[in-house]
């Protein structure tokens, strides 16, 4: 779009270009360090912030020092919008000419990406019918919304696999995609030189702070046939190939790994489809081990997520009426670190079994919240904020089984290199 064709544009126009499925604008800031908690002290009010001779100028940071005629404006568009979910962003682009300029440039991009890390929804999709295509549900449509929920900008339907900082990790019918939601731009991957499989244990790594060029890794976590090995190979967007870890698993009791993988703190996480077992891949060093996660009710069908700076595993269970109980499990022997009881407010069991009530089936949901667990039920998704102790609510998308795969989503403008549009 020329930047001349800005002025001409109003902000439903764009969003219906953009984003058609949006409603009412909504922003939500929280500071996540840094950036605008460095502004909060200083008062913004004033059109300009003019250094003469005698003030004590120090006290304010020095990228303002060095603009004397730093607007209001210019403080919001540099230090307020690298906050913003993305297809906030997008509206903000009919603003002017300069701030459609900025919005769509690559520093804007990485800088986003490297500040707004908070949830805004889940992908999720059944798995028993390959022509499915995924679906989003978003924390907050109108500000956390994608363009095509489906993923229809992909050439094929894909099953998504694995999900990190923005980026989503597809597979078609032969090809990999990584792709941004938000964004509509897509890379297929060149094809690996091992088979993964239909279901294959693969995950996305990308660690936007620090890495402007936005490269990522994929790794495949690959049992060999009648052995009890698990192998890796690995993708780098760096050099756009394939290669083979010199490092091995030996310690799994079973190699059936469950589809999908997650990516937390440098470290690569895939379930045991039939055991407590989770096989980790540290992937800068390429270091495997294996952790037991406790041997739970079938009820309790927990998650590995990031609560604090320690990523734990966390199960829920509905102990009696409205009442959840909510374990975190953490450290080196995943020890139980933390129970907590919760009314999650309903009234009654939702199911019944020849007429007798019974409680209600949940299960919790990866979250990449730090202080949030995200607890799914046959009606209603609970996020709840262990610090706060404050409770929100969502509509479920359908009753809990073991056929969704959901994957945690953050609205983000990172770039996908040699993007297929």
């Amino acid at each position: 779009m020329a930047c001349s064709e800005i002025d001409m544009l109003s902000d439903e126009s764009l969003e219906e270009d953009i984003y058609s499925d949006s409603s009412d604008f909504y922003v939500a800031i929280k500071p996540q360090g840094g950036g605008i908690d460095s502004l909060a002290e200083f008062d913004l009010t004033t059109a300009a912030y003019k250094v003469k001779e005698g003030n004590n100028g120090s006290k304010y940071p020095v990228d303002i020092i060095m603009r004397v005629d730093m607007t209001i404006k210019d403080v919001a568009k540099r230090h307020v919008l690298p906050f913003l979910p993305a297809k906030s962003l997008t509206k903000f682009r009919a603003v002017s000419k300069e701030w459609n300029q900025w919005i769509t440039s690559p520093l804007l991009a990485y800088n986003q990406s490297s500040t707004f890390q908070k949830l805004s929804g889940y992908f999720y999709q059944r798995l028993e019918n390959k022509d499915d295509p995924p679906i989003f549900l978003s924390l907050h449509r109108s500000a956390n919304g994608v363009p095509s929920p489906s993923l229809g900008f992909l050439p094929e339907v894909v099953k998504v696999l694995s999900s990190s900082s923005g980026l989503l990790l597809c597979q078609g019918k032969d090809s990999y995609y990584v792709c941004n939601p938000a964004t509509k731009h897509w890379k297929k991957l060149p094809p690996p030189q091992y088979y993964h499989g239909s279901d294959p244990a693969v995950a996305l790594a990308f660690d936007p702070q620090f890495n402007i060029e936005s490269f990522y890794r994929v790794v495949a976590a690959v049992p060999v046939l009648d052995h009890p090995v698990v192998c890796f190979e690995i993708y780098c967007s760096e050099s756009d190939s394939w290669r083979c870890s010199p490092s091995d698993c030996l310690e799994l009791e079973n190699t059936s790994l469950a589809g999908g993988g997650s990516y937390m703190k440098g470290v690569a996480y895939w379930r045991n489809t039939s055991s407590n077992e989770v096989l980790a891949f540290d992937v800068k060093n390429e270091i495997p081990a294996v952790l037991h996660v406790p041997n739970i009710q079938s009820e309790q069908r927990g998650a590995l997520t990031q609560i604090g700076d320690e990523v734990c595993y966390v199960t829920a269970y509905n102990d009696s009426g409205s009442v959840f109980v909510i374990d975190v499990y953490g450290g080196v022997d995943m020890g139980l670190k933390r129970s907590v009881s919760v009314n999650l407010g309903s009234k009654k069991p939702r199911t019944q079994v020849l007429g007798i009530p019974k409680e209600e089936c949940c299960e919790v949901l990866p979250c990449t919240d730090s202080d949030t667990v995200v607890i799914h039920t046959d009606t209603t998704i609970y996020f709840y904020h262990l610090r706060e102790q404050k409770l929100e609510t969502l509509q479920s998308p359908g009753r809990v089984d073991t056929d969704k795969r959901f994957l945690p989503y953050i609205n983000s403008l990172v770039m996908v290199h040699n993007s297929g549009e």
